[in-house]
């Protein structure tokens, strides 16, 4: 997987191609999310990710690392100088449970999505640790800076819990 998603950012670097990738391994084939996040020095270079369980791990992990790469708003394109120097992790999703209560989260343990109408959020479970956020911070600062959600929306938000693999170079 580590693998897939370096060839898929190199390539994409020289040509502007795609990496076609058929995996040996038969758990690539299954239909998963997966999140990419980029590390350069330790700090964070770009993360993207996707809930889309009806693509293969195969398909998703490509085009997430690409996107991590080159899309992320937050930064900018990753460059030739650099590419060599960037961390890569991979983080595949478990199903998403809805939950009644921020109680049910187990930080550390689980991400979260917060949802409300076609506004939504998430955070990896490493975020919680990271920034050292309880679970009230976790679930708001989610819901404000990821779903974009005020206050007053907050209450009336789904949210749901979600476990993940990280496999990290």
């Amino acid at each position: 997987m580590l693998e897939a998603a370096r060839d898929a950012i190199r390539i994409h670097l020289e040509t502007g191609d795609h990496l076609v990738f058929d995996p040996r391994e038969p758990e690539l084939n299954l239909p998963r999310g997966c999140f990419v996040t980029l590390r350069s020095a330790g700090a964070l270079r770009g993360c993207i990710g996707t809930f889309d369980s009806s693509q293969p791990l195969s398909k998703n992990i490509p085009r997430m690392a690409v996107a991590a790469a080159f899309q992320d708003p937050r930064f900018s394109p990753v460059g030739k100088a650099e590419w060599r120097q960037i961390r890569i992790e991979i983080s595949v999703l478990g199903p998403l449970e809805k939950i009644s209560s921020i109680d049910e989260i187990e930080l550390g343990k689980h991400g979260i999505l917060v949802r409300l109408g076609p506004r939504s959020g998430t955070f990896l479970p490493d975020v919680a640790i990271e920034h050292k956020l309880s679970r009230e911070e976790f679930v708001m600062l989610c819901a404000r800076e990821k779903a974009g959600l005020d206050p007053k929306e907050i209450a009336y938000a789904e949210l749901f819990r979600y476990e993940v693999e990280k496999f990290s170079e």
